[in-house]
């Protein structure tokens, strides 16, 4: 089927189950699910604020060059995938201007702008890699901005009324996320009511199976954005915690034992490309201690790589910690986004508990593990040896899941 083809059939498809009232197919359960650590870990690339080019809607050249999508896919991701990791994550892909808030439409801006090359070959390049081109299939996460009604174009075509219009132009807005077979992130999502169309055009997506994830802590006033996966930016989750912030519970904020799904923190404030044994210490902890807590992490792994660390230093050990079986099935959780282990009461009543106690001091409290239990490797004696010539590409061996050596990508 080609592209084309495949437009009308989503759209088609969408205005009839509209109209005839789909129901989810991903409803959030009673419980939080957790995953195993190694399918919470997500490679996250910066694309548009990449550069200050607002003649290349701040996307840089080393971010995205003349090769387009086919060529990230080829000197990037794979990369990636070699490494271990089976998620991506990219943010505003095409594109955002200097004074605006990230854009939904930003695919039909980045059009108008006649910037072919973040627009055309998204699903032809990102689509094979998602299905499982590389080996396994991935979860591809695009992150642009919600689907405001008072936002320029989305503004005039809401005061229409004209709902098949309206719709069009949603979808038209996510039309190469779709078809690629990606996951959507939504900046801002929870600033909008639960009764209004961004809500129900996002519940909407993920009857359909298009896992959606809100920006950022959901609020008392508007509590139906916690059935959503959540994403926030670790150094606010933190601060927003009305558990240890009351000017946080002053303003309403959920605390984070009433999420019911996923939550999604980025990593930022870091080289990401650096190799400096200091950065890298504090990066693994950094990712291990939100890994305990039941959490997903975002970030750059290319300093990581280029140094030679293997990807399970990220994660051995917790899943025994968490009580949560490793051996899932990658490709359920990767392509529906809603398999996992779910968490005991205990395990929740004692996470809850750690963040009261805890604050900020970044150190979990977790109990010794029984001496059948394999303990969290610790950061410390992990050798992380500088290097100031091999590049990201020269990763070493690591061993995939199934226990089989990859190889690098050839230089």
């Amino acid at each position: 089927m080609n592209s084309r083809r495949q437009w009308q059939f989503i759209l088609w498809g969408s205005v009839a189950s509209v109209l005839g009232g789909a129901t989810s197919i991903a409803q959030a359960t009673q419980e939080r699910a957790i995953r195993p650590a190694r399918e919470r870990i997500i490679e996250g690339w910066l694309i548009a604020g990449s550069s200050n080019d607002d003649g290349r809607r701040k996307v840089a050249v080393q971010q995205v060059d003349s090769g387009g999508w086919p060529s990230f896919v080829d000197d990037r991701a794979k990369d990636v995938y070699d490494w271990g990791i089976r998620r991506f994550w990219l943010h505003n892909p095409f594109g955002t201007l200097s004074g605006e808030d990230m854009q939904f439409d930003q695919y039909l801006d980045a059009q108008e702008a006649g910037l072919d090359v973040l627009t055309e070959n998204f699903s032809e390049a990102w689509g094979p890699v998602v299905r499982g081109s590389f080996g396994e299939p991935v979860e591809l996460i695009a992150y642009i901005g919600t689907a405001d009604p008072e936002d320029n174009r989305l503004k005039a075509t809401f005061e229409s009324e004209d709902s098949a219009r309206i719709l069009g132009m949603m979808l038209a807005s996510v039309k190469p996320i779709l078809l690629a077979g990606a996951s959507l992130g939504a900046d801002a999502a929870v600033k909008q009511s639960e009764d209004g169309p961004a809500f129900h055009f996002y519940k909407y997506l993920e009857s359909i199976g298009v896992r959606s994830y809100v920006e950022s802590r959901p609020r008392q006033a508007n509590p139906k954005w916690s059935e959503f996966p959540v994403f926030a930016v670790d150094s606010w989750w933190k601060r927003s915690d009305p558990e240890i912030h009351e000017d946080s519970a002053a303003w309403g904020a959920l605390p984070n034992s009433e999420m019911q799904r996923e939550v999604v923190r980025w990593f930022s404030g870091y080289p990401g490309k650096s190799t400096d044994p200091v950065v890298l210490k504090a990066l693994i902890a950094r990712t291990r201690t939100a890994l305990l807590k039941g959490d997903t992490v975002v970030l750059s792994t290319d300093g990581l790589r280029a140094a030679g660390v293997p990807f399970e230093t990220l994660f051995e050990g917790i899943d025994e910690q968490l009580g949560v079986e490793s051996e899932s099935s990658t490709e359920s959780s990767s392509r529906s986004g809603i398999a996992g282990t779910s968490v005991s009461a205990s395990i929740r009543k004692k996470r809850s508990a750690d963040r009261r106690s805890n604050a900020e001091d970044g150190v979990p409290k977790t109990t010794k593990p029984s001496s059948t239990t394999k303990s969290a490797r610790s950061t410390e004696g992990v050798q992380i040896k500088p290097t100031s010539s091999s590049p990201v590409r020269g990763v070493q061996k690591t061993k995939s899941k199934a226990g089989s050596v990859v190889k690098p990508k050839a230089k």
